[in-house]
């Protein structure tokens, strides 16, 4: 099986069109449909249906995408340990975040590993933790950093980084903040804003709930967090939010039997060996792999 069809069917189902395939692989929009039909020949199967403008993948192109992303990746894991036997740290750095970790814990980080590894080149993708999970299951990247809840895929391999404190938070004008027995009851009284399943966030928060026999009055739901800030800073309903993002647009209310924390973990696939460069990225967290 030729790997450059196999890349082209990926970029394809990626993108779920021909023409932004192309450009991406520097190829003619004709170059990659052949591509696809000498893939779909060699497969005796169809890989996409095209109606009108758009791409969708059959069932036959559904089966083949998880082990094509592997494949894929496994060959540039071999050409970058490869191009590094007897050489420095280079390569490739394939990481998935969560929008959040990206904007307030690891910025810092990637400076500092560019600076120190300035041939590695840093590929990362932020999404949603879950979304970043299934990615690193799919052999899609190489490691992903989430939040985490409970990880029962025992082919993720997960090492905890940071903690964080969840609160809850209101806008600095809303009626909750001159309650004067505030209390978790009260608070499920009032209309909520917080993170949609099936995140982590949100599941330890339901999880805190469960065990105070109450559950919120959800009145919106969104899967970024900095959208639940903006969404609660407006006075549409209270949210739980990490520590670390309160500001002056929210103010925390303190209520006792509300101690939430998730935790935020890197992840791997258990049968995936890592690039030099993934090594020295974790070599650099602030924790030590087991």
């Amino acid at each position: 099986m030729d790997i450059n069809n196999l890349k082209a069917f990926i970029e394809v189902a990626d993108k779920r069109s021909f023409s932004r395939s192309a450009e991406t692989l520097h190829l003619t929009q004709p170059a990659v449909s052949k591509r696809i039909a000498a893939l779909e020949t060699e497969l005796s199967a169809r890989l996409f249906d095209r109606v009108g403008r758009s791409v969708h993948l059959t069932e036959a192109g559904k089966v083949l995408l998880p082990s094509a992303r592997q494949i894929s990746a496994e060959l540039d894991r071999i050409e970058d340990v490869i191009c590094n036997l007897g050489k420095g740290v280079s390569g490739k750095l394939s990481i998935c975040s969560s929008s959040h970790i990206g904007i307030h814990r690891i910025p810092n980080l990637l400076r500092d590993f560019s600076r120190d590894y300035p041939d590695v080149e840093i590929d990362i993708h932020f999404s949603d933790s879950t979304t970043a999970l299934q990615s690193v299951e799919d052999g899609l990247y190489e490691m992903g950093l989430c939040a985490m809840h409970n990880n029962a895929d025992t082919r993720l391999k997960e090492i905890k980084i940071w903690e964080d404190d969840l609160v809850i938070v209101v806008s600095p004008d809303h009626p909750l903040r001159s309650e004067e027995n505030l209390s978790a009851e009260v608070l499920m009284k009032c209309p909520a804003v917080l993170p949609a399943l099936p995140s982590s966030t949100r599941k330890t928060i339901n999880h805190a709930l469960s065990g105070l026999a109450t559950s919120a009055s959800v009145s919106m739901e969104a899967h970024d967090l900095e959208t639940i800030k903006t969404m609660v800073s407006i006075g549409l309903g209270w949210g739980c939010v990490p520590r670390i993002m309160v500001d002056d647009s929210v103010v925390v209310l303190d209520i006792p039997e509300l101690q939430m924390k998730r935790r935020i973990s890197l992840v791997r696939h258990h049968e995936r060996t890592l690039s030099r460069a993934a090594e020295a990225f974790i070599e650099i967290l602030p924790a030590a792999v087991p």
